[in-house]
């Protein structure tokens, strides 16, 4: 009976604490006045050596209705991307399918905005080092990627 109650109080314990650091995490896709705030959607890394961080997903809105898809890594899941300090504006070529991409800065820091003309606009932006935003929208133009990217990066810093 005892050894049972105590595994029971270590399972309460374990669950509290990973749903108490999730919490913490929420302030990187928070809620936009004006917008539709989709339900937000966490997930941690955890894996056999550890957990290395966690990803959020949110699905909004903006005032005219334009939706974005938005993604947020923060931890050793994202450390390997990174956007190029040099200045790239090129396509995917001859045998690509009309996808053009480029860096760009959002806020002072680095970013990669892509177009393709069936799937939209993406937008990957390294905020310092906290983690990566990702944007992606079907119908938006280039120009709300980019104001929806810098609204979120404000609220992340």
């Amino acid at each position: 009976m005892k050894k049972t109650t105590i595994i029971i109080l270590a399972l309460i314990f374990s669950v509290l604490t990973a749903a108490g650091a999730l919490a913490q995490n929420i302030g990187a896709l928070t809620e936009i006045d004006g917008w539709i705030n989709g339900e937000l959607r966490e997930t941690e890394f955890d894996t056999v050596s550890g957990k290395r961080g966690f990803w959020l997903e949110r699905d909004y809105r903006n005032n005219v209705g334009v939706p974005f898809h938005a993604v947020w890594m923060e931890g050793s899941g994202d450390k390997g991307w990174t956007p190029s300090e040099k200045t790239i504006s090129a396509d995917d070529g001859l045998l690509g399918t009309g996808a053009v991409y480029k860096t760009i800065s959002i806020k002072d820091d680095k970013a990669l905005i892509e177009h393709h003309p069936i799937l939209g606009y993406s937008l990957s932006v390294k905020v310092g080092k906290k983690g990566t935003l990702t944007l992606e929208s079907n119908i938006a133009n280039e120009e709300e990627m980019i104001s929806a990217a810098e609204i979120l990066v404000n609220k992340i810093k």
